[in-house]
């Protein structure tokens, strides 16, 4: 349960550092740049921190440097998916759905 835990709070700070960067770039970049900026972010993170989603549930990975990249990617994933399970959850019956859009599409122009 632990495993668990960690993962969605690291999760959850790797989404907030996602917005951030979706607010601090320059220039108007495309959601796949800002999200890979975040996985590679996130891949860092775990290996800094000498995590890994895989090895904390048990799993192993074909190679070692696997497992900070993968972890990355798991952090992003499971961060998209805990915002977009926390937004379905506050919809409420009889409105019509709101979509869950990156910052850098609701900005003005």
């Amino acid at each position: 349960m632990y495993a668990f835990l960690v993962l969605v709070g690291l999760a959850l700070g790797l989404s907030v550092v996602h917005q951030v960067i979706d607010e601090i770039l320059p220039f108007r970049a495309p959601a796949a740049l800002a999200r890979t900026l975040t996985v590679a972010i996130g891949a860092g993170l775990a290996w800094m921190l000498g995590y890994s989603a895989f090895s904390a549930f048990g799993q192993e990975l074909r190679a070692e440097w696997m497992h900070p990249l993968m972890t990355g990617l798991v952090l992003v994933a499971m961060g998209e998916f805990v915002r977009s399970v926390i937004a379905a959850i506050a919809h409420r019956a009889g409105e019509p759905p709101v979509e869950a859009a990156p910052l850098s599409s609701v900005r003005a122009a």
